[in-house]
């Protein structure tokens, strides 16, 4: 812990596109990228195609550098992306939609124009095929024409890079994962199908979602929409930047140990980590279910609000005859909560890493709005957190590192440098049989002493990270240049308890959204959702928090 990676965190880079360590610079994505033809969708051609991919990503990241540079090599601004901010939300598309408006195909040509431009910006797109997105939406218009009314019906929708979409590769950030092109949908994303949705895109991940900084040698650093020289956290980084800018409208991330509540809350965005064993797993890498951490990792929504969020988790939540752990359900409709006589329970300060008076301040602001509302709130203090990442990476970890090293190995060295330093690390955790068995046992009493502290309450509000999003290769809090797992104590305790977490943004910091967690106990997915919404409706949400930091980071860039 606490090991510099020499990015100079402290130096003020704002506006400029850092530099990856360990990184072939020549693999960022460019503009181009969204203009290929679309890939071979063949595992045999698949190598090819990442080969080909980084010949065209180095030729027209050249183009872009003389296109940039003016008549003194100065480079010149490309637009920003806070010109996209006031897009609408998800529900105001679909409204525009269903009322003729606007045509899905009108609608998905606006959202590819402002990927391209967003993704100059951020670097957050892995794959996206234009010509399929336009059929797919004409579609979508074809079938709105003789009566259809699915609840996503021609909205475009962005799925991190780690969950299936036939036909598009499933690299997760490593080479050594060019061969996996799935040939069927994920179970999530093949339900947003059934419901209209049209697949925009597919956004990057950290390698193996390994960090909570979105970097990879595959695909270089996904930057942070507000401000370049910050992260958008990781591992759903490409969906918090996309939907955080205005490029993309609502998406699916997936969320072990706060991938997408991390993201979520850097860029400023609503995102919702539900009940373990609410949403299959069909159709993602790696998936808990193989080894063993089955109320660990689950696919979850994120977009610009708590409405949104919640249609979404709405038409993939419930078993799919293939994921043995899910059984059926029905999520009950957020808005029958009534917020008045709802127990708060709340704390600003998880007592591992200390938070920034910001930080506070959002927590205290969250729990006016719902007291306000008429809830009933109470100061608490969480059990002792620190155990959670100890449990975490001693089971994750238990064969010391070496399936790691093997996929590692597959790459043939072409990894960020990060990884050299996790897999030192891992080296420590390794178990013996009956060590791992007392482990199981350790995870189990923890996750049951989680979900006695949030029973206590009907949710539970807490912070996210210690600070807004820091500087690159940073600790968040203090943007001290190090790497360590104590800031995320508070996000991986409730990942190991099962629970239900909704993630909104209330205040800002430094220029920087800062949100907070609203925690409920198992299968209350859609209590969580009421309390963040009272929230959000006081305090604005997206619209009132993150969009006047673009716009002002906007001005800052003329």
């Amino acid at each position: 812990a606490g090991r510099g990676r020499g990015d100079g965190c402290r130096r003020s880079s704002r506006g400029r596109r850092p530099r990856l360590r360990g990184v072939d610079p020549s693999l960022r994505a460019a503009p181009g990228l969204l203009r290929r033809p679309a890939l071979s969708r063949g595992r045999r051609g698949a190598a090819a195609d990442a080969e080909r991919e980084g010949a065209e990503v180095r030729a027209a990241r050249a183009r872009r550098h003389r296109q940039d540079l003016g008549p003194r090599g100065r480079r010149r601004r490309r637009p920003p992306v806070s010109a996209f901010a006031g897009e609408p939300s998800a529900g105001e598309w679909l409204r525009r939609l269903a009322g003729g408006d606007v045509s899905s195909r009108e609608l998905a040509q606006r959202c590819l124009d402002r990927l391209e431009s967003a993704n100059s910006r951020v670097n957050a797109v892995t794959h996206v095929d234009p010509d399929r997105v336009l059929a797919d939406a004409a579609e979508a218009d074809r079938a709105r024409a003789v009566g259809a009314d699915g609840a996503l019906l021609g909205l475009p929708v962005t799925v991190k890079d780690s969950i299936a979409v036939a036909g598009a590769p499933r690299r997760c950030g490593s080479f050594a994962r060019a061969d996996d092109v799935p040939t069927e949908d994920a179970t999530t994303v093949a339900r947003a199908r059934a419901a209209g949705a049209v697949v925009l895109a597919k956004t990057t991940t950290p390698e193996y979602m390994w960090s909570y900084e979105t970097e990879s040698a595959l695909h270089g650093r996904t930057l942070n929409p507000l401000d370049a020289a910050r992260t958008s956290g990781g591992s759903s980084g490409g969906e918090g930047a996309l939907i955080g800018a205005g490029a993309s409208p609502l998406g699916l991330g997936t969320d072990g140990g706060g991938s997408i509540r991390v993201p979520s809350h850097y860029c400023g965005i609503v995102g919702h980590r539900p009940s373990a064993r609410l949403v299959p797993e069909t159709g993602v890498w790696p998936s808990t279910r193989e080894t063993g951490f089955v109320d660990m990792s689950t696919i979850g929504p994120m977009g610009r609000s708590v409405a949104d969020v919640a249609l979404l988790l709405g038409l993939i939540v419930g078993g799919d005859d293939t994921d043995p752990f899910v059984a059926p359900f029905v999520l009950p409709d957020f808005r029958t909560i009534d917020v008045q006589g709802l127990r708060i329970g709340f704390y600003d300060a998880d007592g591992a890493w200390p938070p920034t008076d910001g930080t506070r301040a959002t927590v205290r602001r969250a729990v006016e709005a719902l007291e306000e509302a008429g809830a009933a709130v109470a100061e608490t203090v969480p059990p002792p957190l620190e155990e959670a990442n100890e449990i975490f990476f001693r089971m994750m970890a238990a064969d010391g590192g070496a399936r790691a090293r093997a996929d590692l190995a597959a790459a043939g060295g072409r990894h960020v440098a990060q990884l050299d330093w996790l897999l030192g690390d891992l080296a420590q955790y390794e178990l013996s049989i009956s060590d791992y068995f007392a482990m199981v046992e350790r995870w189990a009493a923890f996750r049951s002493r989680m979900q006695r502290f949030v029973a206590g309450f009907d949710v539970v509000v807490a912070p996210v990270t210690p600070g807004p999003a820091p500087l690159h290769g940073c600790r968040p809090g203090d943007d001290e240049p190090g790497e360590t797992y104590l800031p995320w104590v508070n996000l991986m305790a409730y990942s190991i308890g099962g629970l239900p977490v909704t993630v909104v943004p209330v205040a800002s910091e430094r220029g920087l959204p800062l949100g907070v967690q609203v925690i409920a106990r198992p299968f209350h997915d859609h209590v969580a959702l009421a309390a963040a919404s009272a929230i959000e409706e006081a305090t604005g949400g997206y619209a009132a928090v993150t969009v006047p930091l673009l716009e002002s980071r906007q001005k800052e860039e003329r």
